[in-house]
C-alpha cells in the first residue's frame, strides 16, 4: 500500500514538472522573433591580420553551429553568410575590416540590411590575449549581448577555447538550476520520510497510513 501511494506521489510531481517545462518552452518559442544578423571581422590589436581573420572565421562558424542547433538561444537568428556579406559590402566599396563603435556597427548593419550585428576585437597585450564582442541592435544602437574573455597562452588556445566561449556568451541563455526539479526532489524526500515513519510506527491492522502532503512553493 505504501509503495503504491509513494509511486502515485512521484508520478504526480513528474507529470507536473513536465507540464510546466513544456508550457514554458512553448511560451518562449511564441515570444521569440526571427532576427537577421551578421558578424563582422574582429578588429586585430596586437595580432596579425591573418590571425584576426582566422579568429573571426572561427567565431562566425561557431555562431552558425549554435543557431543551427537552436537550443537555449537568447533569440532566434538567421546568420548572413560571409560570402553574401562581402558581396554586399563590395557594392558600397567598403571592406570588412572590423569595427568596435556603436555608430560603426549601425552603419554596417544598415548596409547589410540586418536587424543586429556582431562587432568586436581580438587583442594581444604582453602574453595575454583578449577577445571582446557585442551584439548591437541596428535600429536602436543598443547593446543586446556582450562578452569579454581573456587568456594567457597561445593563439591556438584562443581559437579553440576563448572563441567558443565568446559565442556562447553572446547567444546562449545562462543555465540556471530548475526550481521544478528541486520541488520534485523535495516532494520525493518528504514522501519517503513519511513512508519510513509510517513503517516504523507499525500501525494497527485496518488503521489507515497517513502520508504528508506535497510541499508548497516558497513565498517570493
Amino acid at each position: 500500500m505504501i509503495k503504491r501511494v509513494l509511486a502515485l506521489y512521484l508520478s504526480f510531481y513528474l507529470v507536473l514538472g513536465g507540464v510546466i517545462s513544456v508550457k514554458k518552452a512553448q511560451s518562449q518559442a511564441q515570444e521569440q522573433k526571427l532576427f537577421t544578423i551578421a558578424a563582422l571581422d574582429l578588429e586585430p590589436n596586437g595580432v596579425s591580420q591573418v590571425e584576426g581573420k582566422g579568429l573571426s572565421d572561427k567565431l562566425r562558424s561557431h555562431i552558425s553551429q549554435l543557431l543551427q542547433q537552436g537550443i537555449n538561444l537568447r533569440s532566434k537568428y538567421e546568420l548572413i553568410e560571409r560570402a553574401q556579406m562581402d558581396k554586399i559590402l563590395d557594392q558600397f566599396e567598403v571592406q570588412n575590416i572590423g569595427c568596435v563603435s556603436d555608430s560603426c556597427a549601425v552603419e554596417f548593419g544598415k548596409m547589410l540590411q540586418v536587424d543586429r550585428i556582431v562587432i568586436g576585437s581580438a587583442s594581444l597585450i604582453g602574453q595575454t590575449y583578449s577577445v571582446i564582442a557585442r551584439i548591437i541592435d541596428v535600429e536602436t544602437g543598443k547593446t543586446i549581448g556582450s562578452s569579454d574573455r581573456s587568456l594567457k597562452g597561445s593563439i591556438d588556445d584562443v581559437m579553440t577555447m576563448i572563441i567558443p566561449e565568446v559565442g556562447n556568451d553572446l547567444f546562449l541563455i545562462p543555465q540556471k538550476k530548475s526550481r521544478t526539479k528541486l520541488y520534485i526532489m523535495a516532494g520525493a524526500v518528504v514522501v519517503a520520510a513519511g513512508a519510513g515513519a509510517a513503517l516504523m510506527s507499525k500501525p494497527k491492522e485496518g488503521e489507515p497510513v497517513l502520508l504528508p502532503g506535497p510541499p508548497g512553493r516558497p513565498s517570493q
